[in-house]
């Protein structure tokens, strides 16, 4: 049984304060760049990542890792990571509106409701992936003052527990600096081809309280993104003509976050230092998705709505990591790291063309061939305490460890409604108008998890270039749902379609091994196995006021869907990396296979009048298999020009039909394309004493899938390639200014298609709106700081 008092987060932090650091204890060593016969530094032995909870120079990391520079990030123009997760090899989808990023690395994952990712979010030891509510997913912290993002491909179960079986994504920020001040300010304006404005003003201020003791680095900002659809607005069943659009809202899907971002640093003494952070997003989206209806074709970035949509997603993060040094066991590091995410969004879409024949049915046809405007509105709260003490030992010795505790608690309370928004004046009878206003459909869920686990990996030198590595996870969880639903009046009404309280729990154990062998300081070689693993959960009931028991039975649904088990990756995975000509040539390589088991999918269809009730839950299907490889080349001809080309090939498949998509064994997953490839180059060159001049331009591509946003329909998804450039001046101070382009040949990437409209009564041509990204992008951006 799990007890939440087993890692209370209230007393871990006290080990660090009641246990004595020695008298003299050096700080953890950090890896130094190794260097060739010459004493020339190696490049790749430069970067050094924590992707594995130490620090790692990235070339002796036993997996594949590809890691992104705060300076890439700018030049791409991209405020966060989902803007250019196609831009990493083996990441084969990114995102579909305001949080709601869902990302799938070696082709495990795909799109459900109340389902956890299969990939973790990492914002530095923050874990912030959680159960999926309706239209959310994970959040998408702003990567202004960020010191890389870290993306580590397979699965992750050892270190980081569950919703990493594709991998993790770690976003690492600059920590406060108490040796001096420094400032930094960034503000940049664009405009969309055919679309909106884009402007954005964020700064960094790093401030030494006690010198060398304390400081305090906080960082903000406000972005706003213009928007590119028109969205028409329809009163009755002809979308375009004979007056049926009584209005046209320009540029509609425009969206704007605001952020602030403070930490404070502590050395309290040479071995212990203390830093609390504090996060504090809000994101509001003027649409529900960049949404352009398959009626009108993507290009013609339109969409036909009775009532307004949008998107709003706030969220704060306060964490307390707390590490100190000690010479015992050859040397470790003792750190607790305690975190709280509090989430909350809401998310409005435009139902009318399915369920104003439902209003009908009740009250008559609307006057003047009107429907009845009919918004659904979901709304969602999300609380997670986590707790984490581990110990690291310093990297040098033979033996090398990482040994640690994990508890998570999440809390989440989820809600729909389905309202008449105008009734023309047309009186509603009992039970539609026992509420104001109207309500067709009320449901409320409120869920519960907790997860505890002990986690260690050991790593032993059996030889002076060879490691080997074993690790495993022990783990359980238990969670508590209850969740209720009423029909045409709400609760007002009494139509109670079922309300149930379920528990399910599990325990488990997730292993990993590694054997690397590094003949030099310029290449490692490594082979692994790992696994990943995600929680299961319960389903909500099917009953009669939702769906008729002859179309139950049609369709293959159970009464009752019963719960659904975790679902495990196992990883088999070679790699190497290398570097030649004195470091500036960079090339790693993974080839991979994963069998993954109990895969959980979403159940879809539609029953009831004009097919307008949506029923979903979640199975176990079945298995799928994941065969593939990466490859990252890095090279450097003469100083001032980078050059970067990677691509990844990934063969995802059933193993076995998946009935309610009409697939059978052998077809390839959902959103995921075989080929992604992705190239860029950047030339810095002096062009006098103070100035200096930046070329930069980058290509990305992904390859053509199968789309599985159509809720019971595949729908093709075709491949698209996008060029950025741009080009800048900066002096020896930090001022500069950068003249950009994203998607220079206003190509229409498409994320997918959703199931938003009805022919059955209105002009449309498709039940589908195409999920499509912003069209050519031109803009300027201004730097400075000191």
């Amino acid at each position: 049984m799990i007890r939440s008092h087993l890692l209370a987060g209230a007393c871990l932090p006290c080990l660090f304060f009641v246990v004595p650091a020695p008298a003299q204890v050096a700080a953890p060593p950090t890896p130094r760049p190794a260097t060739d016969a010459e004493g020339t530094v190696l490049r790749q032995a430069e970067i050094v990542v924590t992707a594995q909870k130490r620090p790692q120079i990235v070339r002796d990391v036993p997996a594949s890792v590809t890691t992104l520079s705060p300076g890439l990030l700018g030049r791409l123009d991209t405020p966060d990571f989902s803007r250019i997760a196609d831009a990493v090899p083996g990441v084969a989808f990114a995102t579909t509106g305001l949080g709601n990023s869902q990302y799938i690395l070696r082709g495990i994952g795909g799109v459900g409701f109340v389902q956890s990712p299969t990939t973790g979010l990492y914002l530095d030891e923050t874990q912030l992936q959680t159960r999926t509510l309706r239209g959310f997913s994970q959040p998408d912290p702003q990567s202004f003052d960020i010191a890389r993002v870290e993306v580590l491909r397979g699965p992750q179960g050892v270190l980081y527990g569950s919703s990493t079986l594709g991998g993790i994504v770690r976003i690492v920020t600059n920590q406060p600096d108490a040796s001096r001040i420094a400032t930094r300010g960034e503000a940049g304006a664009s405009t969309i081809r055919d679309g909106g404005t884009s402007w954005e003003a964020k700064a960094m201020l790093n401030l030494p309280i006690i010198a060398d003791t304390l400081a305090l680095r906080v960082v903000g900002g406000i972005v706003r993104q213009g928007g590119w659809i028109d969205d028409l607005r329809p009163v009755t069943g002809n979308l375009t003509e004979n007056g049926g659009t009584a209005a046209v809202r320009k540029d509609v899907n425009w969206a704007r976050t605001g952020f602030v971002r403070a930490a404070l640093r502590w050395t309290a003494t040479p071995t212990l230092t203390i830093t609390p952070s504090l996060v504090w997003q809000d994101g509001f989206s003027n649409a529900d998705r960049p949404h352009s209806d398959a009626t009108f074709g993507k290009r013609a970035r339109l969409k036909a709505r009775y009532a307004d949509t949008f998107a709003k997603d706030r969220f704060a993060i306060g964490s307390l990591l707390i590490e100190n040094t000690f010479d015992a066991f050859g040397g470790l590091t003792l750190s607790s790291n305690s975190s709280f995410l509090d989430r909350r969004n809401s998310l409005s879409f435009d139902v009318t063309a399915f369920d104003s024949p439902i209003v009908e049915q009740i009250v008559g046809p609307a006057p003047g061939g009107r429907l009845f405007p009919t918004p659904l509105v979901d709304v969602g709260r999300t609380k997670q305490f986590t707790q984490e003490v581990r110990a690291v030992s310093d990297g040098t010795g033979p033996w090398q460890y990482v040994l640690g505790g994990f508890y998570r608690d999440l809390r989440q309370r989820s809600g729909r409604t389905i309202t008449v928004a105008d009734l023309f004046g047309v009186a509603a009878p009992l039970p539609l108008g026992a509420s104001s206003p109207p309500v067709i459909q009320d449901s409320a869920v409120r869920f519960r998890e907790q997860e505890i686990a002990a986690f260690g990996e050991l790593t032993y030198a059996v030889a002076p270039h060879i490691r080997i590595a074993a690790g495993a996870r022990l783990f359980g969880y238990r969670q508590r749902e209850a969740n209720r639903r009423f029909g045409i009046g709400g609760v007002s009404g009494g139509d109670l379609a079922y309300a149930y309280d379920e528990r399910n729990r599990e325990h488990g154990i997730t292993p990993r091994a590694t054997l690397s062998y590094a003949p030099g300081q310029a290449a490692t070689l490594y082979a692994s196995y790992a696994q990943g693993f995600r929680t299961g959960g319960v389903n909500a009931p099917v009953t009669d006021s939702i769906c008729s028991p002859a179309e139950r039975r049609a369709a293959g649904i159970p009464d009752v869907p019963p719960p659904y088990r975790s679902d495990r990756t196992d990883n088999y995975e070679v790699g190497a990396k290398s570097s030649l000509w004195g470091g500036r040539v960079r090339i790693d390589a993974a080839a991979y296979a994963i069998d993954w088991k109990d895969y959980q999918q979403a159940f879809q269809t539609a029953c009831g009048i004009n097919n307008a009730t949506t029923i979903s839950f979640t199975v176990n299907a079945g298995r799928v298999r994941s065969r593939g490889g990466e490859l990252e080349i890095s090279v450097m001809p003469f100083d001032g020009l980078d050059l970067h080309a990677g691509g990844a090939f990934t063969d995802a498949t059933y193993r076995n039909d998946v009935p309610n998509l009409l697939l059978p064994a052998g077809s390839r997953v959902l959103d995921v394309p075989r080929w992604t490839w992705n190239a860029r180059g950047d030339y810095d060159v002096a062009l006098s004493n103070r100035w200096r001049g930046t070329l930069f331009a980058a290509v990305r591509h992904v390859g053509s899938s199968n789309s599985g946003f159509g809720e019971g329909e595949v729908l093709p998804r075709p491949a698209y390639t996008l060029v950025d450039a741009s080009a800048g001046l900066r002096n020896a101070r930090g001022v500069g200014v950068d003249l950009f382009v994203t998607n220079l040949f206003d190509v229409v990437p498409l994320f997918g298609q959703e199931f938003t409209t009805s022919p059955g009564n209105t002009t449309a041509t498709s039940y589908f709106s195409y999920l499509v990204g912003p069209p050519r992008t031109i803009g300027v951006r201004l730097t400075g700081g000191w």
